[in-house]
């Protein structure tokens, strides 16, 4: 790989840690490798989050991993909430409100000058930042500022997500400064939404000529060992995958309220169906048990990423929950892309917006807004009888998965990548791998 260019990914979520957010990143790398790129990851050594070792192994071979020092102010926050008995619902910790923007600050302050020195010695020739966390776009600014140029990701919106509605109105003013530093300094800009997309070139005339509209989209070689996994006839599963976002958007109080009601409604329900809420947070189980619906909402432990293809296939139906957006930019979740990868309609419980789009524009499954108890009644009602009926509940089209194959849909980014470089590579020595 010398001579090759080098893109320097600043990655706090990354192998060997789990959960959604890593999964983008991961695919930026492979796709960046497969492009003749040297991929340089700067993360964390520890990150107080899901962790999924198996997952170092979807890191493209060649990958040079570079881990700082993690502060894990995260971890210090929870141990004080839990301290004080815990917080109030959707109530921010002393650390929450006083680190800005994120809990992650100091390891990105770390990052910063790492960074910098990297791109001032030419080392490597381009910054990736992805945020969450919002602080990571600092590493990016600071290798800009040494002459390589920056490209910023926004897996989700920052001061527009659902998560920041409840910050006080000063930081929120503060924050949105931030934002639009970001927004204004970085040479080119992606949104892995729609909505948030639309959100951010509304407020800023010109960033529509730097950004563009890169999903997720799926691996195929994730699923592909999983064909020949089928679901149970005797009964309907549904399947959630991954973080429930507690008291955020009152997603699981809406799902934990329709689950309650279809049941008394249908007696034949908890005999018949098994939701499963793989990977969600520990306070879901004592909320389903509150609800009286343990015997057949069951919530288990996180799934490893190898091992997702499997636990979609055995489901009927896979249940994506989207939030509210109420400040304007609703996320798109991985969840929907795996999916169908897996082959299986998802049934997305979302208002109207980017993630319902997607869903119809692709007959990925159907849609309820969730704050319509009767509309998801009505659906989970539909999708039983047609499994009680031995029915297959369609899912993506091959020409729908293709087009949501991550080579398609992370294709345009490299491409973006290619544009900012001129002709000519770096001569500097490879960093040493971790």
């Amino acid at each position: 790989m010398r001579g090759s260019r080098r893109a320097l990914v600043v990655a706090y979520y990354f192998p060997p840690v789990g959960g959604g957010g890593v999964s983008r990143t991961v695919k930026v790398v492979r796709a960046l490798a497969a492009a003749g790129w040297q991929p340089v990851v700067l993360s964390v050594d520890h990150a107080a989050w899901v962790q999924d070792p198996a997952g170092l192994a979807q890191v493209a071979a060649g990958t040079r991993l570079i881990r700082l020092l993690n502060p894990d102010w995260g971890r210090l926050a929870r141990r004080a909430r839990r301290g004080r008995g815990g917080c109030a619902p959707g109530t921010p910790g002393r650390l929450a409100r006083w680190l800005v923007p994120d809990l992650h600050v100091g390891w990105s302050l770390l990052a910063a000058p790492v960074a910098a020195a990297l791109a001032a010695t030419r080392c490597v020739d381009l910054v990736y930042t992805s945020c969450p966390p919002y602080s990571a776009h600092l590493p990016g600014l600071a290798a800009q500022a040494c002459g390589v140029p920056w490209v910023a990701d926004f897996r989700d919106g920052w001061t527009c997500d659902h998560s920041r509605v409840a910050l006080p109105a000063r930081r929120q003013a503060f924050e949105r400064r931030l934002e639009a530093g970001v927004l204004r300094r970085a040479d080119r800009v992606f949104f892995a939404s729609e909505a948030v997309a639309e959100h951010y070139r509304a407020r800023m005339p010109g960033l529509a000529a730097r950004s563009e509209l890169a999903l997720t989209g799926f691996a195929p070689e994730e699923f592909a060992a999983w064909r020949h996994v089928e679901p149970p006839a005797q009964r309907f599963e549904i399947v959630h995958a991954g973080t429930l976002l507690l008291n955020r958007s009152g997603m699981l109080e809406r799902l934990i309220d329709a689950l309650r009601v279809w049941s008394r409604r249908d007696a034949r329900v908890p005999a018949q169906v098994r939701v499963r809420l793989v990977g969600a947070e520990p306070a879901v189980a004592a909320a389903v048990r509150r609800a009286g619906l343990a015997g057949w909402v069951r919530v288990e432990p996180p799934a490893p990423r190898a091992e997702l293809g499997r636990v979609l296939r055995a489901a009927h139906v896979a249940l994506v929950l989207g939030a509210d957006g109420p400040l304007g930019g609703q996320p798109v979740p991985g969840k929907l892309f795996d999916a169908a990868g897996a082959e299986r309609p998802v049934l997305a419980l979302a208002p109207p917006g980017s993630l319902t789009r997607l869903v119809q524009r692709f007959g990925l499954g159907l849609v309820a807004d969730p704050r319509d108890r009767e509309a998801t009644l009505a659906a989970l009602a539909l999708l039983h009888a047609r499994v009680r009926r031995g029915e297959r509940i369609p899912a993506a089209s091959a020409a729908a998965r293709d087009a949501l194959a991550c080579d398609a849909t992370l294709g345009r980014m490299v491409a973006g990548f290619e544009e900012l470089m001129a002709p000519g590579g770096s001569a500097c020595p490879s960093p040493s791998a971790s």
